[in-house]
């Protein structure tokens, strides 16, 4: 018996703390749910995006509806815990209760991480930059967030080259 960790499009790094909070020989799960990306109008270029990702990661990638999936993993190989990271998203959230409901003994262990920025307010995810353009000014600071727009000019072309940030690579 050994824990299942299923990763979702909102825990796309390896370094996130539920491998963590799993126990060692643990199997890592992501459910390609094209329902579910359709719903939440994740475009080709994301899901691409979120492809390249799981192939940097060391996780079995199944296509299928996501808890129908879940639940018949955690029979077939006789899963004694189910790990998760936290999400706001209530396709998940869905997802966990249909589990929940076909195997009610099944542990089911949300893993928190610190987040990146807090916000005063839930924040409006419909848009990235609508989210960004709040969190930043939490996360930088107004000083520091300013600095992000200057624009440095290259004397040679004429031409505006956005300055480069060291921690971006």
């Amino acid at each position: 018996m050994a824990d299942l960790v299923w990763i979702h499009e909102d825990a796309l790094r390896a370094t996130h703390p539920v491998f963590d909070a799993a126990t060692d020989g643990a199997r890592a799960v992501f459910i390609w749910d094209s329902a579910r990306f359709d719903a939440a109008f994740i475009g080709s270029k994301r899901q691409l995006f979120i492809y390249q990702t799981l192939i940097e990661m060391d996780v079995d990638i199944i296509a299928g509806q996501t808890a129908e999936i879940l639940s018949s993993l955690v029979a077939a190989e006789d899963v004694n815990r189910l790990v998760v990271a936290e999400t706001p998203n209530p396709a998940i959230h869905a997802a966990l209760g249909t589990v929940r409901g076909n195997c009610p003994d099944l542990p089911i262990d949300n893993i928190a991480e610190t987040p990146f920025v807090s916000l005063a307010a839930p924040p409006d995810l419909g848009r990235f930059f609508r989210y960004w353009n709040k969190a930043r000014k939490e996360r930088c600071g107004m000083a520091a967030c300013l600095s992000e727009r200057l624009v440095a000019r290259n004397s040679n072309a004429g031409q505006k080259t956005l300055i480069s940030y060291p921690h971006i690579r």
